[in-house]
């Protein structure tokens, strides 16, 4: 053996080590969710553009985001696909008109 610990001390050693490890891994995997949930609830619903409020609206049945301040219109991922697949796409932007003008 080149270290001077018995091989009680040294099984115990790697228990510790394990045990230290485990641990660690497991905070920060906290940490990482902790930060993610606080970076999400500052940019929540907030303008990518302005960094006003944001508000879902419903649209021709898709329910899109609409900012309050430079009333900007935002999707989340799927509904452009949404929209574009369905049969009368144009029926949307009639909406549009009607809810921004």
């Amino acid at each position: 053996m080149s270290n001077s610990r018995s091989p009680e001390e040294e099984f115990f050693y790697k228990m510790n080590k394990e045990l230290i490890e485990k641990n660690r891994s497991r905070l920060d995997e906290e940490r990482k969710v902790t930060e993610s949930s606080q970076r999400k609830s500052q940019h929540w619903m907030r303008c990518p553009k302005c960094g006003d409020q944001m508000a879902e609206v419903e649209m021709a049945g898709i329910r899109v985001d609409k900012c309050g301040g430079c009333k900007g219109i935002y999707f989340d991922s799927g509904e452009l696909e949404m929209l574009l697949k369905s049969s009368k796409p144009e029926g949307f932007f009639d909406s549009f008109k009607k809810k921004l003008f």
